[in-house]
């Protein structure tokens, strides 16, 4: 893991760049869907909106959102309470049940009781609560109302994870490194320094209409071109591209194993093995050197590929051959 101040880095334009760090902030998002896809499309963007919008995602992050810590002071001492919310039992065709929850902190064995149970209708898609008990520490139909209403708001608004969805998309199409620092840190190669000026206006677009108090933000920095750089980013290149080659190694042989026959995805997945090889020769140009440490894993990942396709293509001519004799 390295310090932040073991970069180099510079705010002002200068001769011979490599490229920018990038970094954001996306805290406590809520913004009106309408108003966030209005400003993806006038920037451009690819992909402007999430993929996924359902009343049920909404109805868990609602849900999801209550917690609360509780302290009581009385004659018996001072009582500390989690208050949050639970699955009690699995959905059926109709409903998504969960429970709030108030469980009581003890040395030993906390306890837990049950204070109500918040319901999604599937077919009305509504949120009721149901089976509210008494509790003298606890305001139940408080905590029942912020549910159903932070449910309202999630069905017209994004949140924090949609807006990111939308941010990635972007750095992946600049073939943007990950930075091993805790936080949202990337490096920009050079040939893309011009769409981060797009992406850190977008940013500051979207920010004017978060609806809560969180922080959204973005700033950049100019890196050097000097060989303690090359190297750094070099050996970031390689921390990000042995992740990538690993994790589409397991898909591909998810895909294989499981008998994967769609063409949507297959074809999806060869474009983003190709994509790999692409972002390989967009950091040998940026950093002067040859990448080939991992050439081998990558063959390997390649090899996968081809016997997906080739499955693939033995199942299509097994189905025409099916066809004909009918």
């Amino acid at each position: 893991m390295n310090a932040m101040d073991h970069y180099i880095a510079v705010q002002e334009k200068a001769e011979g760049i490599i490229g920018k760090f990038f970094y954001y902030s996306t805290s406590n998002i809520l913004i009106e869907r309408t108003k966030f896809i209005q400003v993806g499309q006038s920037f451009g963007l690819p992909k402007f909106k999430p993929t996924k919008e359902s009343k049920s995602g909404a109805y868990r992050s609602a849900t999801t959102a209550i917690k609360d810590r509780i302290q009581i002071k009385d004659g018996n001492g001072t009582h500390i309470y989690r208050i949050y919310c639970r699955d009690n039992k699995k959905e059926d065709a109709t409903h998504i049940y969960r429970e709030l929850v108030k469980e009581t902190l003890n040395s030993r064995t906390n306890e837990y009781m049950k204070l109500a149970n918040i319901i999604f209708d599937k077919e009305n898609e509504i949120v009721y609560c149901d089976n509210e008990v008494y509790d003298a520490d606890v305001d139940v139909q408080e905590y029942c109302r912020r549910a159903v209403e932070l449910y309202g708001r999630l069905c017209t608004c994004y949140t924090t994870s949609h807006v990111e969805s939308v941010i990635q998309d972007q750095l992946d199409r600049m073939q943007a490194s990950k930075i091993s620092i805790h936080g949202n840190l990337y490096f920009i190669p050079n040939p893309y320094l011009s769409q981060l000026n797009l992406l850190e206006d977008y940013i500051d677009a979207i920010s004017k209409y978060n609806l809560n108090g969180g922080l959204v933000m973005s700033n950049s920095m100019f890196v050097v071109d000097d060989e303690r750089q090359r190297q750094k980013m070099t050996d970031e290149f390689y921390a990000n591209y042995k992740r990538d080659i690993e994790f589409y190694q397991n898909r591909v042989q998810h895909f294989i194993d499981s008998g994967c026959n769609s063409n949507a995805v297959i074809s999806r997945w060869l474009e983003k093995i190709e994509a790999l090889q692409q972002k390989k020769q967009v950091y040998e140009d940026v950093l002067k050197r040859q990448l080939d440490d991992l050439n081998h894993e990558y063959s390997l990942l390649q090899m996968q590929a081809e016997e997906l396709q080739v499955r693939n293509r033995e199942k299509v001519l097994d189905g025409q051959t099916y066809l004909d004799a009918a």
